[in-house]
């Protein structure tokens, strides 16, 4: 019998939940294999599980639960020796994204912090994980109206996944979020915000995107604000394509 839990199994079913919107499911495969990794005392299968955990919470929006699988995260991390391992840093970005989600935003900027130190110790900042850090991490300034240096990290993630060139549907991520800065900071700016838009819609229907679960994700995640900037059409043409998506897979 094994003394530990095939992490890349779990992943695997989880993501299988996630490309059908199946949440109950994901609930369900979340559920079963923290069991199983306490069972067996796998302190690192267990750390994997309770931070994919923290996500879905975040995602379904359970505060108390999301919260109480992020700070046996950061136990976790303290306790298997990761905090200056990319290991570590994962977890301190999800936690910390999950602190902004929740309107922690100033509590999250110190683990973001942490995470960034990992990233240039292990030599990881162009990486797709490191512009995912500076993505989040700029929400949290905007969220504080700290409009310049949420800019700075924005575009510092674009030009990290421009070179990267496989996340085609983070960069319109940024991109909306920058069109909703720059709207915030000056609502008067309609050119620029017109002009991002205009090159996030670019991003999304990017040859390079593959169409799968997470491509829906973002999807629905961007349509909303094509809705608030006065192009429903284009918001329900994003919606439309999310739920063939999912209904297809």
């Amino acid at each position: 019998m094994s003394d530990s839990i095939q992490v890349s199994r779990f992943i695997a079913r989880l993501d299988s939940c996630f490309d059908r919107n199946d949440l109950r499911a994901a609930r369900e495969t979340l559920a079963a294999w923290e069991q199983e990794a306490r069972a067996l005392q796998d302190d690192r299968g267990l750390l994997s599980v309770l931070n994919e955990a923290v996500g879905f919470y975040r995602r379904t929006q359970k505060k108390g639960k999301a919260l109480a699988a992020m700070e046996e995260c950061l136990a976790l991390v303290d306790k298997l020796g990761l905090q200056n391992q990319l290991s570590g840093a994962t977890v301190y970005i999800n936690a910390a994204t999950t602190m902004n989600f929740f309107g922690q935003e100033k509590e999250s900027l110190d683990l973001y912090e942490k995470a960034a130190r990992c990233y240039e110790q292990n030599g990881g900042t162009e990486t797709y994980e490191y512009a995912a850090l500076l993505n989040n991490k700029a929400a949290a300034l905007n969220a504080l109206k700290r409009y310049d240096e949420a800019e700075a990290h924005w575009r510092q993630a674009v030009e990290i996944l421009q070179k990267e060139g496989r996340h085609d549907g983070e960069i319109a991520i940024s991109l909306v979020m920058l069109a909703h800065l720059t709207y915030d900071r000056d609502d008067t700016a309609t050119d620029q915000v017109e002009k991002l838009l205009d090159e996030a819609w670019e991003y999304i229907n990017s040859p390079c995107q593959p169409r799968d679960g997470n491509y829906a994700y973002i999807l629905r995640k961007c349509a909303p604000s094509f809705e608030y900037f006065q192009r429903p059409e284009a918001a329900q043409a994003l919606r439309e394509v999310a739920k063939e998506i999912y209904e297809g897979t």
